[in-house]
């Protein structure tokens, strides 16, 4: 079974190194720019599952270290230095700060009171984002450069940040795995399935819980500087609770605690939105909403979860045929 994970994980890293050599041969490159969005929010779920689906702890403000990551490294780029290691490794200590202030505050609660601490201190970044005239306020920060990898080497090339978004997302999940696979993992797991046997065994499942939401925090820090780095502007609205929304839904749809689900979930999320909205136009939120019901109803624990069922796979490709055919007529351009 693992061979088999493994097998069909090398699998998948080749298709997607291989799909920007199609773009606008077998397809337009409004997909490679569509799936360069599922790297970014991929990277975010990643760490989003570590505190959700193993520390069970549900976060629903993760888009203030999203939107944190975003304005620094924005910031940096724009009147300091086009580095793009630069601005990533700010947003990361100036959100380490952060999830380490608001750990000590959110942790000590649990349940539906973490969900909502959470909550409020997103929104409060998010009111601080629309009203602090200097950095833009609710204009935002329009113009941001094409960061630079190394001299001479710019990430303003579609083709060089697709790779460097998809080397990052590699980095992520193989960090998430040696986190969850170590002792600290399983110590994690423990306390998400009984924290009061966990205090009896010695462990501070207050202090392993803070530590797995500060680790979260930067996984987001780093997916915002990235989507900084994808479009020339960032906005409040990377710190609106809708965002944050999207992550707790792509979360539970892809499958909790299996951090393959996660990534499941936002393609599902990115890729359907984008389907559904061409054929849907403005209810099409509402026909996602209805699969997402629909996941919750029939399958809790995910679609990860659902794939691993022998008969799921013959109706998966009856269904991706048919998408193909509905997207053969499309031509689109970004």
């Amino acid at each position: 079974m693992m061979q088999a994970k493994k097998i069909a994980g090398i699998v998948v890293l080749l298709i997607l190194i291989a799909m920007p050599f199609g773009a606008n041969r077998l397809f337009s490159d409004f997909y490679v720019a569509l799936f360069l969005r599922v790297f970014i929010f991929g990277i975010l779920l990643i760490g989003f599952d570590l505190l959700a689906g193993y520390g069970g702890l549900v976060s629903f403000g993760h888009a203030m270290f999203f939107g944190t990551g975003a304005y620094t490294a924005a910031l940096v780029w724009k009147y300091v230095s086009s580095s793009v290691w630069l601005g990533i490794f700010l947003g990361l200590g100036l959100n380490g700060i952060i999830g380490y202030l608001l750990a000590i505050l959110c942790v000590r609660t649990r349940a539906i009171y973490f969900v909502f601490l959470t909550f409020a201190f997103s929104q409060f970044f998010y009111e601080v984002a629309h009203s602090w005239r200097v950095i833009g306020g609710s204009d935002g920060i329009p113009g941001i450069p094409p960061p630079t990898l190394l001299p001479g080497i710019s990430l303003g090339s579609r083709l060089v940040f697709y790779y460097f978004c998809l080397a990052c997302l590699v980095f992520a999940f193989w960090v998430a795995q040696r986190i969850v696979n170590s002792h600290f993992g399983r110590v994690l797991e423990s306390v998400r399935e009984n924290e009061e046997r966990a205090k009896f065994l010695g462990y501070d499942t207050t202090s392993l819980l803070r530590r797995t939401f500060l680790i979260s925090g930067l996984f987001a820090s780093l997916a915002g500087a990235l989507m900084a780095g994808y479009q020339p502007f960032v906005s409040p609205s990377y710190y609106h609770w809708s965002l944050s929304g999207e992550f707790v839904m792509m979360e539970i749809l892809g499958g909790m605690g299996t951090l393959v689900g996660p990534l499941l979930g936002t393609a599902v999320v990115i890729l359907m939105g984008d389907f559904l909205s061409t054929w849907f136009k403005e209810a099409w939120i509402l026909c996602l909403g209805f699969v997402y019901v629909l996941c919750v109803l029939y399958s809790p624990r995910g679609l990860a979860v659902v794939l691993k069922n022998p008969s799921v796979m013959p109706a998966i490709k009856s269904c991706l045929n048919w998408v193909s055919k509905c997207y053969s007529g499309r031509k689109m351009s970004l």
